[in-house]
């Protein structure tokens, strides 16, 4: 029986498609929140308004590829780098600003009576 995998382990040399959607899709959620274009700014104004990318979801109206961007967004925001700034952007409990892990994996317990769970930073006092 033939596996997938790289030639030289004795697979077919088919990747494996559905990563690299996911791949692909991750690379336009950072290309959405990194660079500016055109295309950058009709997706902002559509479908972020004034909101981050982490308070964004699903709509009735949302066409085909906003709603397949919607479905790996969580993967790109677990596998992307968090740069503090201001701290209107990142997450308080779920990005991995001050330590290794976001303070939710590290802190379960006060994760769980906290109220305010999508606060960002610069928020919280």
């Amino acid at each position: 029986m033939a596996r997938r995998g790289t030639k030289k382990k004795g697979g077919l040399g088919i990747k494996n498609l559905r990563k690299m959607n996911v791949s692909l899709l991750c690379k336009w959620w950072w290309k959405l929140e990194k660079e500016d274009g055109l295309w950058q700014r009709i997706v902002r104004y559509k479908y972020l308004r004034n909101n981050s990318i982490h308070n964004v979801s699903h709509k009735l109206n949302d066409s085909h590829i906003w709603s397949d961007l919607l479905k790996v967004k969580e993967v790109y925001l677990l596998g992307r780098d968090v740069s503090i700034k201001d701290g209107c952007y990142t997450r308080f409990w779920k990005d991995a600003w001050l330590y290794q892990q976001p303070l939710c994996e590290i802190a379960p317990v006060l994760f769980a009576l906290c109220n305010l769970k999508d606060v960002m930073v610069d928020q919280v006092r």
